[in-house]
C-alpha cells in the first residue's frame, strides 16, 4: 500500500497535465499513488491523456465521472485513495519534486489518523512570481497551542493557516471524517470548507519553515481574479457553511470570528466587482454595499486591517461613493494590466 495518494482534479486542463504529472510521478519519494480525477472533460483530448498515464505508469489510477465541479472530483479521489496520507494538487499547477519527501519527513506515527503538514507556495502568474508564506510561525502545534488557533482560523486579514487543500499532507481518516461538511454547491472558498473542519479536529499541526514546493498557476480566468456575478450570493452561501461546522465543533465566540471572515470576504467581492467592464461599476459597488444587511454587518463588526491596499479598499467599503469607487477600479485595473 502507498504512503501516499496524489489527487488530481481534471477538466479540460491537457494543456498543463503534463507539466503536473511528470512533477508528481518524478518524485523523490516514489511509494505513491496517482489519482486522476476527469471530471467529465469536454476537451476530447484530457480524457485520453489521463487513460494514457495508467498504461505508463502502473501507480496511476483514473475516474472517470460526470462533471461535477472541482470539490465534487476531489472528494471523489478521496474516497477511492487507499494511502494515510493524502496530498492534492491541481492538474494546471506542479510540486517539486522533493515535495512528497520533504513532508513526510515532518509526519509522526503517533498522529498518522490526525495530522496535517503544510508547506508554502509560490504564485506562478504572467507579470509576476512571488512566493506565499503562512502567517503562522514554522514549528508543531498540538493540544493547547492548537486550541488558540482555533479562535482565529478565519477573519483574520491574512490567515494563520493558508487555506488550500494543496501543498500538504493530510490523514486520509481526517479527510473522510469531515467530508459530510462539504457544499459542493459552494464556487469559491471551497477549500476552506474541508480545511476548516480538518483543522479545528486535527491533533498535530506542522507548519514547514521555507518549503515553496507548491507552484501556483493563476490564470486570468480564476474566480477570484476575474468579474463574476455570483460572489456575493456565494459568499452568503460560505457564510452559512461554515458557521455550521464552527458551531458544530464548539468553538468558543465563532459568531464573532465569522463576522469578521464575512467582512473580510467583502474585500473581495469589491476587487470582483470593480474588474467587471460595465462603465455601472459605482452603481453596482452601491446596490451592494448599500444593501441594508451588508451595512450593518460592515458598519458593527471591528476588523484589523494593515495594508495600504485592503485600507483603501475597506474604505470603499464603509464609504462606496463614486470617488472611492473610481480611484479603486483606476489601481485594480492598473494591477491586472501589470501582471497579466
Amino acid at each position: 500500500m502507498a504512503k501516499i495518494s496524489f489527487i488530481i482534479p481534471v477538466y479540460n486542463t491537457a494543456k498543463y497535465l503534463d507539466q503536473c504529472m511528470q512533477s508528481v510521478l518524478g518524485q523523490t519519494f516514489s511509494d505513491i499513488e496517482v489519482i486522476l480525477v476527469d471530471d467529465g472533460s469536454t476537451d476530447n483530448v484530457s480524457p485520453a491523456m489521463c487513460d494514457e498515464y495508467t498504461k505508463k505508469d502502473s501507480r496511476v489510477r483514473v475516474i472517470h465521472k460526470t462533471n461535477g465541479g472541482l470539490m465534487s472530483a476531489w472528494i471523489e479521489g478521496t474516497k477511492a485513495a487507499t494511502a494515510d496520507y493524502l496530498s492534492y494538487v491541481d492538474s494546471d499547477d506542479w510540486i517539486d519534486l522533493c515535495l512528497a519527501k520533504e513532508l513526510m519527513s515532518h509526519t509522526n506515527p503517533s498522529f498518522s489518523d490526525s495530522e496535517i503538514i503544510s508547506s508554502n507556495y509560490i504564485v506562478e502568474k504572467a507579470g509576476e512570481r512571488r512566493k506565499e508564506t503562512q502567517s503562522l510561525a514554522p514549528g508543531e502545534y498540538t493540544g493547547n497551542n492548537l486550541k488558540q488557533l482555533h479562535s482565529h482560523l478565519l477573519g483574520d486579514e491574512v490567515r494563520p493557516v493558508i487555506m488550500s487543500r494543496c501543498m500538504k499532507l493530510i490523514s486520509r481518516k481526517l479527510l473522510i471524517s469531515n467530508i459530510k461538511y462539504c457544499n459542493t454547491d459552494i464556487s469559491m472558498s471551497e477549500d476552506v470548507n474541508i480545511m476548516l473542519p480538518c483543522l479545528l479536529d486535527c491533533k498535530r499541526l506542522v507548519v514547514v519553515e521555507d518549503g515553496y514546493y507548491y507552484h501556483y498557476r493563476l490564470v486570468k480566468s480564476s474566480i477570484a481574479h476575474s468579474y463574476s456575478p455570483k460572489l456575493l450570493s456565494n459568499l452568503e452561501l460560505t457564510d452559512k457553511t461554515f458557521r455550521n461546522i464552527i458551531a458544530a465543533k464548539d468553538i468558543p465566540n465563532y459568531e464573532q470570528q465569522m463576522d469578521r471572515e464575512f467582512v473580510m470576504m467583502l474585500l473581495i467581492i469589491l476587487k470582483n466587482v470593480l474588474r467587471t467592464s460595465d462603465m455601472s461599476t459605482s452603481k453596482g459597488v452601491r446596490s451592494i454595499f448599500f444593501r441594508p444587511d451588508v451595512r450593518e454587518k460592515v458598519m458593527s463588526t471591528k476588523v484589523d486591517i494593515t495594508s495600504k491596499s485592503n485600507k483603501l479598499l475597506y474604505t470603499c467599503i464603509k464609504h462606496p461613493n463614486t470617488l472611492t469607487v473610481s480611484i479603486c477600479k483606476f489601481i485594480i485595473n492598473m494591477y491586472d494590466r501589470k501582471t497579466n
